[in-house]
């Protein structure tokens, strides 16, 4: 085999975020008496990634991103910034059933269990990302969960991938493979890391980065192709 170990990240690589952050947010602002909207959705995931971006430069911490990313959304629409931490509370809890799985996730995922190590490498929150595949029924496909809010460090840096390799065994970085939807957080990592990277890119985005993937799919069956 090519690949022995898989480095799969979660959000919108297994498990379809974007449609548990619209249901999360829109269920949150339904509790708060407030009208949501599709602009304000973009809003808030604009200033979301945004947010990430800093916590995997190290510029901000977890916590920090939980919160600023509502107050940099409720400035632009105008609430006021003392409901922050009622909606924030609100929308991290509907978002932990958010069970929705990337299609053909079950299929590829079952398939590989059976001749090769996966595990999860993710920046997600450990409580939500823990009830998020334990409710959709895929954590079974996996050995173990790298989390960065255990591992002390975040995606793309090198001693998050440290971390992961310590607590792998037998590692050969060779026949190892991270999987996922960010080109700065998976990609960078992979390439940090001097592993091989596989972009999941199932919309065809540009990239307009200056990094090179080793591979790009648009569709998770692609990969069986690939690690074989």
């Amino acid at each position: 085999m090519k690949y022995e170990i898989l480095l799969f990240d979660i959000d919108n690589t297994i498990l379809d975020f974007d449609k548990s952050e619209e249901q999360a947010l829109r269920l949150a602002f339904r509790d708060m008496g407030w009208k949501f909207s599709q602009q304000i959705l973009e809003i808030y995931r604009r200033n979301n990634i945004a947010q990430w971006q800093l916590f995997e430069q190290g510029k901000l911490t977890k916590p920090e991103v939980l919160t600023s990313r509502f107050e940099e959304t409720f400035k632009e629409i105008g609430k006021d910034a003392n409901a922050v931490p009622k909606i924030a509370d609100l929308y991290e809890e509907y978002l932990k059933s958010g069970y929705f799985v990337v299609p053909h996730a079950k299929k590829v995922l079952k398939r590989l269990q059976k001749t090769h190590r996966l595990y999860v490498v993710s920046n997600g929150v450990v409580e939500i990302q823990n009830s998020r595949m334990k409710g959709s029924g895929m954590e079974k496909y996996f050995v173990a969960r790298f989390v960065s809010e255990e591992v002390g460090y975040p995606k793309p840096q090198k001693q998050y991938f440290d971390y992961c390799f310590q607590h792998i065994e037998n590692i050969d970085k060779s026949k190892t493979l991270i999987i996922g939807d960010s080109l700065t957080s998976d990609i960078q990592g992979g390439v940090n890391a001097e592993i091989d990277t596989c972009w999941f890119n199932p919309y065809r985005k540009p990239n307009n980065s200056l990094l090179t993937p080793t591979y790009e799919i648009d569709d998770l069956r692609q990969l069986l192709k690939i690690v074989y």
